[in-house]
């Protein structure tokens, strides 16, 4: 029996219901609720639209997405948009095929099954039973799994753009510019109690709303956002002892070993707590699972691979195949000399920095005063300028290189592209930080360099991040009004019936209302994803760690920042930016042994920094020779480092109330398993059976005919 068949589909006969009797809103068979918006360029051809249309609204038995859509067109010079989408039978079924996982209704978060839907909780109401995230996100996948197959050669009406089979359908559109921007809809009443709950003034020093950001924006926003607070109220115990350090000075030899100390074994307990907390909240979300390498095999192919179609060896489902050798080819003989080049062009731009720094020392002013010091500092205030401009280029280089070297999984994705984005920021951030304290070994300096580029470079991301997106607001309330004018337009909008048709569910539609909020988002800008504001906080905990003996106050200016970063990345997300499709993650990803990393590079960097300590020489004997003077720091180094592990081992990953939990599951889908087995089997039987029995019957009346033919021959016929 179908999934279909198992619901009260219409297919069957009779209308998908809610448990109270009311018929499911996504059923509807004049108006929808549409979810995600595909604007097309306004000199697209009519035939690309047709098809695409076409095929979003196919069945999915013949290659398309059995979505709802809606075709507006625009006046002469305007795009023709998209609304799409999906019935409930729809999205229960994409739901239960993505394993999103519910709650049941013994509290336990159970795989969505259809066939036992009434036991979870909220059933009672279909329309809403699935969140506006998890919405999006089956509908998204349905988009993104239309691909071409080997009949469809090129897109209808651009013979130059070629199709190659297993390529996404709509990542092609989207790369072509034929398809100018996809994008989901807010959804407004659920984001005007989000932002109250989120943004207001009134509640700036509450605590953020992690599970409500979750459910709207999914859980890799959320997830980032978690980091993002947990991070800050880590930064209190060290920006606290940081103040008191340099406010009440004393032995300088014993304040930096002891604060360095502090601050190396704290990183770590910083970063096992988060990642039992974030353990912790993935599993409340139903997205903690296993990385094996099964569970690599069963996640879907990302929308921008492709490659020969061919069969996933695990699964047995069609899905693009490409070679491996060609990826390893590809990075070793581009991305990996484009990468040196950059980092070469790093390194030019910190000696730049230096030589501009002993020529204004040579030749500037020598006075005492306000000038002269600004005049001192204004090369490291130009290179820290210089650093920021130097990342944002190498990011967009770094994502056009990942791209390019077509990864299978999005999970692998993300891990190569933050490895790239890593390797070119810790060299362009750090390297000079390096330089000053290890090969110039000139502390005051170093003290100097690392306080002003913290402070800059936090200024620069503030104003970049609070005040620009606050002069877009502006900016675009001017253009609300053309834009409600050509959304007030769109209900006499022009409607093609070569592609606004009768889809499989019926008549597709959209309130007014849809069309003037489409309209208005449609002038909000792009977000950039949540790298760049890890990548940012990396840059950061490098700063507050790796040289803490020498700049105490790092902690501290690192949460004044991100006290109002938590606020103004907030204000971006609800205000600002369009809304960003859902995203699954259970971790910050490659991003944790980036951080441990930099935990481990600090204890070498601040060993190093008090082993140089002319103070330290003097408390140990005269008689040391060089090599002794370093075995004792290396010795020191060690302990530290067996501390930090000790740390990481005495906090466990897992809580022992969700490691039970995860236990429970497992038991529970083994027993499921083996109970559908012995279904299977037990209706197999009958039918094994009778066919043993038919088998027998048409034996012996063989036998019978035979020998009644032997009765009735004669001795010559034997």
């Amino acid at each position: 029996m179908s999934v279909l068949e198992q619901l009260d589909h219409p297919g069957n006969g009779t209308e998908l219901k809610n448990r109270a009797g009311k018929p499911a809103e996504g059923s509807k068979e004049d108006h929808f609720e549409p979810n995600i918006i595909i604007e097309f360029d306004p000199k697209s051809k009519q035939a690309a639209l047709e098809w695409l249309t076409a095929k979003l609204q196919a069945p999915r038995v013949e290659g398309g997405a059995e979505l709802l859509v809606y075709t507006s067109h625009g006046e002469e010079e305007e795009e023709t948009v998209l609304y799409v989408g999906a019935t409930v039978d729809r999205l229960l079924i994409g739901a239960e095929e993505g394993r999103i996982q519910k709650k049941y209704k013994n509290g336990d978060l159970r795989d969505l099954s259809l066939t036992d839907i009434y036991n979870y909780e909220n059933a009672d109401d279909l329309d809403n039973f699935l969140t506006s995230a998890e919405k999006q996100r089956v509908i998204l996948k349905a988009i993104e799994s239309v691909r071409a197959t080997d009949d469809e050669t090129h897109i209808p009406g651009y013979s130059q753009h070629h199709l190659y089979p297993g390529k996404s359908i709509i990542k092609k559109y989207l790369s072509r510019k034929i398809v100018t921007s996809m994008y989901p809809l807010h959804d407004e009443e659920s984001l005007k109690r989000l932002t109250s709950e989120w943004c207001s003034f009134n509640k700036y020093f509450n605590p953020q709303p992690i599970n409500s950001i979750q459910k709207y924006f999914g859980t890799k926003i959320a997830i980032y956002f978690s980091f993002l607070g947990f991070y800050t109220v880590s930064l209190i115990p060290p920006a606290l002892i940081g103040v008191i350090y340099f406010l009440y000075p004393w032995a300088s030899m014993y304040r930096e070993a002891t604060f360095a100390l502090f601050n190396l074994i704290w990183s770590t307990v910083f970063l096992e707590a988060w990642k039992r907390y974030c353990n912790t909240q993935c599993f409340t979300w139903g997205v903690l699972e296993g990385s094996g390498s099964l569970s690599k095999s069963l996640e879907e192919p990302r929308a921008d691979y492709h490659g020969t179609m061919g069969t996933n060896a695990v699964t047995g489902k069609p899905e693009p195949v490409y070679p491996k050798w060609k990826r390893v080819l590809k990075f070793y003989l581009v991305t990996v000399p484009i990468i040196s080049l950059c980092l070469v062009v790093a390194f030019f731009a910190m000696l730049a920095y230096f030589w501009a720094e002993h020529w204004i020392k040579k030749h500037g002013s020598q006075d005492m005063g306000l000038l002269t010091t600004l005049q001192n500092l204004l090369p490291t205030i130009v290179y820290a300028i210089v650093i920021g401009i130097l990342n944002t280029i190498y990011r967009t280089i770094a994502a056009k290189l990942n791209k390019y070297e077509n990864h299978r999984l999005q999970s692998s994705y993300e891990n190569h592209l933050i490895v790239k984005l890593i390797l070119f920021e810790f060299v362009n951030s750090f390297m000079c930080l390096f330089y000053v304290a290890f090969y110039l070994q000139d502390t005051t300096l170093l003290k100097t360099f690392l306080g002003t580029t913290l402070v800059t470079q936090q200024i620069v991301g503030q104003v970049g991040e609070a005040m620009v997106p606050f002069f877009f607001v502006k900016r675009r309330q001017t253009q609300l009004k053309q834009a409600a004018k050509r959304a007030g337009k769109a209900g006499t909008d022009m409607e093609s019936p070569a592609v606004v048709r009768q889809s499989s569910t019926g008549s597709c539609k959209v309130d007014d209302s849809y069309k003037k909020q489409a309209a208005l988002e449609g002038l909000m800008d792009v977000s950039a994803g949540c790298n760049d504001e890890y990548l940012e906080m990396y840059i950061q905990f490098g700063y507050v760690y790796l040289f803490s003996c020498c700049f105490p106050l790092a902690a501290l200016w690192a949460l004044f920042n991100n006290f109002i970063e938590i606020r103004t990345d907030a204000f971006k997300f609800c205000k600002v930016f369009r809304r960003p499709f859902t995203q699954q993650a259970n971790s910050i990803g490659a991003w944790q042994p980036a951080f441990e990393i930099i935990g481990l590079i600090s204890v070498i960097t601040n060993c190093a920094l008090i082993g140089m300590d002319p103070g330290v020489k003097k408390l140990l004997p005269s008689e040391l020779s060089p090599v002794n003077y370093v075995l004792i720091f290396v010795a020191a180094e060690h302990i530290v480092l067996a501390i930090k592990a000790g740390v990481a081992i005495l906090v466990p990953d897992l809580p022992k109330w969700v490691s039970l939990q995860m236990a429970k599951q497992e038991y529970q889908a083994k027993l499921a398993l083996r109970k559908q087995m012995k279904e299977d089997i037990s209706n197999r039987k009958p039918k094994l059976v009778d066919r043993i029995l038919d088998a027998a019957q048409k034996k012996k009346v063989l036998m019978d005919a035979f020998k009644n033919k032997g009765v009735n021959k004669g001795p010559t016929d034997v």
